[in-house]
């Protein structure tokens, strides 16, 4: 199996992480004060990078508040300064990093400033260097249930790890999952304002798609303590063959990231907490104090953590694995027909087979037909077939 490396410089401002952890208590609809959040992953490879910028809300809102108008800089210890611009949408701060700027050891920290004037500042961050993604590959296991009677098949992943002394020991894995899945029928008959349809050959260019997965369970390691900065058999996530993540072809992004040790122990209490709560935006099981203050007031929280990384990364593909079952996927049915047909239009027509194996015309569902209803899209990645 062969995969492809890339190494990038990234510096993560928003969710990189404070040591200092408290049991948070939702403010109630009377008293809640919004906070401020920065979310950003920025590639120190000369190109367009972005910063966004937001208020927190509710527990019973979902929406996202972003924030205009602010002024955004990233700066090292030195005399270099990056500009972010709003740009694009609001709240999104745009601008470019100058590569020979961003140097293994030196240190980084964030200023802004909101429309209203208010000041902040983040502690200077070290940058710190990462080893290459060593080694990902994935086992066939048979792993429990909720039911006790009940056991589902699927891939196990691993890394290991292999770092020496000029590494640090900490360390976290994002994981980023893309797959092929397919429709239960092409289009070929279907009824519509204009009249019946019927195709001479059926049309499958809605009949496979990829969709593409961001993993928000949180993988961290420590080697700290250890006689050698190495890990073997670090376990990562488990996919089940109950769906069709698995029946085709399944590629996974890995990024490895360097953490200070302060970095380490955010990720960790937040795993601890709740592995739902993978990002700002989602339920927040604990409050928070990152490195961002409040020039002015250093009482305020801040939701955000600005922090350096150097990233490298290793995409992993996986072709269809013997001993996986696939049996209980759930199959579209072609419903059978025998008054009038419904007078919503189009209706769509497929072939299907009763219990006793007799082919009969259906009316099937416009999302058994048309594979992107399950949000994937009908492009095919650049790296699909690559090996």
């Amino acid at each position: 199996m062969k995969t492809i490396n890339q190494n990038i410089f990234i510096f993560l401002l928003g969710l990189v992480a404070a040591s200092c952890v408290e049991r948070y208590f939702p403010d109630t609809e009377t008293n809640f004060q919004p906070k401020l959040v920065v979310q950003a992953i920025i590639a120190a490879d000369d190109g367009l990078q972005e910063i966004v910028i937001s208020k927190s809300t509710s527990v019973d809102e979902t929406k996202l508040v972003t924030l205009s108008g602010c002024s955004v800089v990233v700066e090292d210890s030195g005399e270099h300064r990056f500009t972010f611009n709003e740009a694009g949408k609001t709240g999104c701060y745009r601008g470019y990093l100058e590569g020979s700027a961003v140097v293994v050891g030196n240190k980084y920290r964030l200023r802004l400033k909101t429309p209203e004037g208010k000041e902040y500042v983040s502690r200077f961050e070290k940058l710190m260097p990462c080893p290459d993604v060593s080694f990902v590959y994935y086992e066939v296991q048979t792993q429990p249930t909720p039911d006790k009677e009940v056991n589902k098949n699927g891939l196990q992943f691993y890394i290991d790890y292999k770092g020496d002394d000029n590494y640090g020991r900490f360390y976290r894995w994002e994981l980023t999952q893309t797959y092929e899945y397919h429709s239960t029928w092409p289009l070929d008959k279907w009824l519509d304002v204009d009249g019946p349809h019927d195709l001479i050959r059926p049309d499958y260019s809605n009949y496979t798609c990829y969709k593409t997965d961001k993993l928000d369970d949180i993988f961290v390691l420590s080697t700290d303590g250890f006689a050698q900065n190495r890990f073997t058999k670090y376990k990562l996530h488990f996919v089940p063959d109950q769906t069709q993540v698995l029946q085709y072809r399944y590629n996974l992004l890995v990024r490895q990231y360097s953490l200070t040790q302060s970095a380490f122990n955010y990720w960790e209490n937040l795993k601890k907490n709740n592995q739902e709560a993978a990002n700002l935006f989602g339920r927040q099981p604990a409050n928070v104090k990152g490195n961002i203050l409040n020039v002015n007031d250093t009482t305020e929280v801040v939701l955000g953590y600005f922090g350096v990384s150097v990233v490298k990364s290793k995409r992993v593909r996986v072709d269809p694995v013997p001993g996986l079952r696939f049996n209980k996927l759930n199959k579209c049915r072609a419903a059978k027909q025998d008054g009038p047909l419904p007078d919503a239009r189009p209706i769509y027509f497929a072939e299907d087979y009763d219990v006793d194996g007799n082919s009969y015309m259906g009316i099937a569902g416009a999302d058994c037909i048309f594979c992107q209803m399950f949000g994937g899209t009908t492009q095919k990645p650049t790296y699909w077939d690559e090996k």
